[in-house]
């Protein structure tokens, strides 16, 4: 695979029509993906996204779009059968390798956003239904479907070498 900015701006302005379609975010970013074809998935799978909205069920925890881009990132590069891999090191192999990708895409949607959290990105807003509210979101939809599928262009071998940044494994 290799990155197409083309591509990735398709899958920003599947995302901002899909929310301006009243899908949620985490609905917007993973659709976007599926229907761009850069994610080969069931187009039921969806379906998953439905609680990941507001923070999860508005509870203003992890951002619903960026929920999305991880699952995505999942759905191609997770671990399809976990218990393949001998019980010594299949806790640790986690953190080793796979890790690594999602800890990247974290940080740089982190840069972009402020945090990583519903409330903490919208929090300011007094009506959760308000027009500004609605606008920051599409734009953070359209973006963070791009950072979904910039993640989806880096090869398996080449994310499990990527540096870690902020991580609790190591901070403590």
């Amino acid at each position: 695979m290799s990155y197409n900015e083309e591509v990735a701006k398709q899958v920003g302005a599947y995302a901002v029509q899909n929310f301006k379609s009243g899908l949620n975010c985490s609905e917007s970013v993973f659709d976007a993906l599926v229907r761009a074809g850069v994610l080969d998935v069931p187009p039921e799978s969806i379906a998953m996204c439905i609680g990941f909205g507001g923070g999860i069920g508005l509870s203003g925890t992890t951002c619903g779009a960026l929920s999305a881009a991880v699952m995505a990132n999942g759905a191609v590069y997770g671990r399809k059968d976990p218990y393949a891999v001998d019980s010594t090191v299949r806790g640790s192999e986690i953190a080793d390798k796979y890790y690594r990708r999602y800890n990247k895409m974290v940080e740089e949607f982190t840069a972009q956003n402020n945090g990583v959290t519903c409330a903490g990105i919208t929090g300011h807003y007094a009506d959760w239904e308000c027009k500004e509210r609605r606008i920051q979101c599409m734009k953070l939809v359209g973006k963070t479907a791009e950072l979904a599928y910039k993640y989806l262009q880096i090869p398996q071998e080449e994310a499990f070498a990527l540096p870690y940044g902020k991580n609790m494994k190591n901070e403590k």
